[in-house]
This record gives structure tokens, C-alpha cells and sequence, in this order.
């Protein structure tokens, strides 16, 4: 299943070229850098080493990027023209900033004002993550939507 930047029911509002920002494995599938292995060369009994990130860094990540998926939802959603900020570098080089401003004008006549979240769900690797987000307007659902870290701040990569 192809997911849509939430840009509404895209073929209704005959917008934007919007339609060729979806990601290919080629785009983010292969970005997850290898996990780095360290090899001790002396003993330290006490001292472990964990790679995997503690519950509190995971539990804080997910607040991170949700608030981030929020405040992009709602700028869309609202017509406000600062969600194109909120776009990862990629998408603003790849994404006309008109076309774009089109459909979040088209977004804002159609809703007018932000929605809460039914669902939110996210898979975070690294910098990288999908995100998977419902609605009570299902046209709008996004289901493992591309999203990555830059400069620590969360970004939609959906493009």
C-alpha cells in the first residue's frame, strides 16, 4: 500500500505534484547505518555495555517525533505554510514550495483546523523512523509514514 503525504483526497483536489513523493526502498530502506561494535581490551567487571537504547531514550524519541507529527499535522491541516519547514532537506529540494502551499490551502479549505489523533504508532531506527497515525477521516490516515532526525529535530520525509 501506497501511502500520500496527508494531502487529502489528492485525486478530488486535482493537486500537486505531491503524488510523486512517495518513498522507495531505494530512498530510505538502506539509510539505517550497521550497528559499530567495540571490542574491550581490558576487563571491567562492573561495567556493562548496552547498544540498544534504555526505555527512558525510546519512551523520550517516540514523545519527540509524536510532537513532531502533531505540529505537522496541524500546520497542514490549518493551511499553515510553515509545514514546508517541516519537511526533511530532501523533500524541500524535491518539493515546489507553491505547489505544495496549494495543497495546504486546498487542506484548510476542506478541514480548517486540526485534528486529534485517533492512533499514533512508531517504528524508530536511529534517525530514521515510520510513523503509522489515524484519524476519525480515515482519507487522511497515514500508515508507516518516512520520517528522519536532522539537526535532533524530527522531519516528514515523505516525498
Amino acid at each position: 500500500m501506497t501511502t500520500t503525504r496527508l494531502v487529502l483526497p489528492i485525486a478530488a483536489l486535482g493537486l500537486l505534484a505531491l503524488a510523486g513523493c512517495g518513498s522507495s526502498s531505494s530512498d530510505s530502506a538502506d539509510k539505517t547505518p550497521s550497528p559499530a561494535t567495540t571490542t574491550a581490551t581490558s576487563p571491567a567487571p562492573a561495567q556493562t555495555t548496552n547498544s540498544a537504547p534504555t526505555q527512558d531514550a525510546t519512551a523520550d524519541a517516540t514523545a519527540d517525533l509524536k510532537k513532531a507529527v502533531k505540529a505537522y499535522s496541524d500546520a497542514f491541516l490549518t493551511g499553515d505554510t510553515t509545514a514546508y519547514d517541516m519537511l526533511s532537506k530532501r523533500c524541500r529540494a524535491r518539493t515546489d514550495k507553491n505547489e505544495f502551499i496549494g495543497g495546504l490551502m486546498a487542506a484548510k479549505s476542506t478541514y480548517g483546523s486540526a485534528l486529534d489523533f485517533k492512533s499514533f504508532s512508531a517504528d524508530i531506527s536511529g534517525s530514521m523512523a515510520r510513523v503509522t497515525y489515524t484519524y476519525d477521516v480515515p482519507a487522511i490516515n497515514q500508515d508507516a509514514e518516512p520520517w528522519v532526525r536532522e539537526g535532533g529535530v524530527w522531519h516528514e520525509d515523505d516525498c
